[in-house]
C-alpha cells in the first residue's frame, strides 16, 4: 500500500471509532431521558409513556449501526428501560 492509502485508511478508521462514540453517546442519552420519563410513569404520569415508548423505538433502530461490545451494553441498559417502563404501565392499570 502506498502512503496516501495508508493515510486514508486511518483517517476512516478515525472517522468510523468517532462516530461510533457519537452514537454510544445519542443512545446513552436517549436511554438517560427514557430512564426519566419511565420512573414517572409509576406515579401517574400517563402522557410520558408515548414518549418512552418513541425513545425505545428510536434506540431499537439505532442499535444496528453500534458497534458489537457497545450495543451489548446499550441492549442490557434497553432492556431494563421496558422493564422500569412495563412496571409503570401495569401500576397505572392497577390504580
Amino acid at each position: 500500500m502506498m502512503r496516501q492509502q495508508i493515510a486514508e485508511v486511518r483517517k476512516l478508521a478515525e472517522l468510523r471509532a468517532l462516530t461510533d462514540r457519537q452514537l454510544t453517546a445519542l443512545i446513552s442519552n436517549r436511554l438517560e431521558r427514557g430512564f426519566a420519563l419511565a420512573e414517572r410513569l409509576g406515579f401517574g404520569a400517563v402522557e410520558h409513556d408515548r414518549e418512552v415508548t418513541r425513545l425505545v423505538l428510536e434506540i431499537r433502530m439505532l442499535l444496528p449501526a453500534v458497534n458489537r461490545a457497545d450495543r451489548v451494553c446499550l441492549q442490557s441498559q434497553l432492556a431494563q428501560l421496558e422493564e422500569v417502563m412495563m412496571y409503570g404501565i401495569s401500576m397505572q392499570t392497577a390504580s
